[in-house]
């Protein structure tokens, strides 16, 4: 495993944090193999924007659940030419840490939204492991925020005074990721077109970020005129149909409630994801519930 230095000094290093902070090994290698590919993919010169559930671990400290998806967006509008050219730099940082693209035919270069698929041989299981990273460039992030991204590894020697014995400078590094509020938008509105599609599979996750993330919004005029910004753009694109002015978002919010429409994927996919206990009755209260008070949609 080359994206290792030393492979019997990662095992320990992995087992005794994993232990130390009740994880699984595996959701700690993955960390240590997302912080390597970010970290990596930071140093080109290529406007990335590092955005999603994983950026508000990774960089925000806020959620405590497991998330495997690398997302990334760019913070302004690129050519055909850059799209692949963005396709070339994740392979080559691929390539460089030793995963193998297992889906590669099903990317396409000069695509807005590119799901990509990597394996890779993991020091605690037989089976290959994979690490999923998704592109899309339907819209311009804003706004983006230069945020240290952080590792579990990094984290709890930092928090121990510990030194760590092999060299991991990728454990903790600068790089462009969508602001706090941003996210917090996005999520609101992606509940709401997941309603509208009748489509609930592992979406419910969004309840459990928007909660998490709600105590660390300012909830402001410049927040209501981002909204209006990030709804008008978003109507642009048919994948988010709940931009569409017709529909009043606190109607929306009001009946995912009523109707417990994500209640069974929460309970039997999100809670397993989590390494805290935060019940579906929780998500809600501190959540989309706090939303629609302040009717700020």
């Amino acid at each position: 495993m080359n994206y290792y230095d030393d492979n019997l000094i990662w095992k320990d290093i992995i087992e005794t944090i994993s232990r130390e902070l009740k994880r699984n090994n595996l959701m700690i290698e993955k960390d240590v193999i997302q912080s390597k590919f970010l970290y990596n993919l930071s140093k080109y010169d290529f406007p990335f924007v590092f955005k999603g559930g994983t950026s508000l671990s990774k960089a925000y400290g806020l959620i405590d659940r497991f998330s495997e998806d690398i997302d990334l967006s760019v913070d302004r509008k690129i050519t055909d030419k850059e799209k692949k050219k963005s396709k070339e730099i994740i392979l080559e940082v691929a390539n460089n840490l030793g995963l193998t693209p297992i889906n590669l035919d099903n990317v396409l270069s000069r695509h807005d939204y590119n799901k990509y698929i990597f394996s890779y041989n993991s020091l605690f299981s037989d089976e290959p492991m994979e690490i999923i990273v998704e592109t899309s460039y339907f819209m311009e992030v804003y706004p983006v925020v230069l945020k240290e991204v952080n590792s579990y590894v990094y984290s709890f020697a930092k928090d121990n005074n510990i030194t760590i014995p092999v060299d991991f400078v990728e454990g903790s590094f600068k790089m462009k990721v969508q602001s706090l509020e941003r996210t917090f938008i996005d999520k609101v509105f992606a509940i709401c077109d997941y309603r509208i599609c009748n489509m609930m599979d592992r979406d419910s996750r969004h309840l459990y970020d928007i909660a998490k993330m709600y105590p660390k919004i300012n909830f402001n005029d410049n927040l209501k005129e981002l909204i209006n910004k990030v709804r008008l753009d978003r109507s642009k694109s048919k994948n988010n149909p709940s931009s569409d002015f017709k529909y009043d978002i606190n109607k929306m919010l009001e009946e995912i409630i009523s109707s417990n429409f994500y209640e069974s994927d929460y309970r039997n996919i999100t809670e397993k994801l989590l390494y805290e206990k935060y019940p579906y009755e929780k998500s809600l209260k501190e959540g989309i519930e706090k939303v629609i008070e302040l009717n700020i949609f």
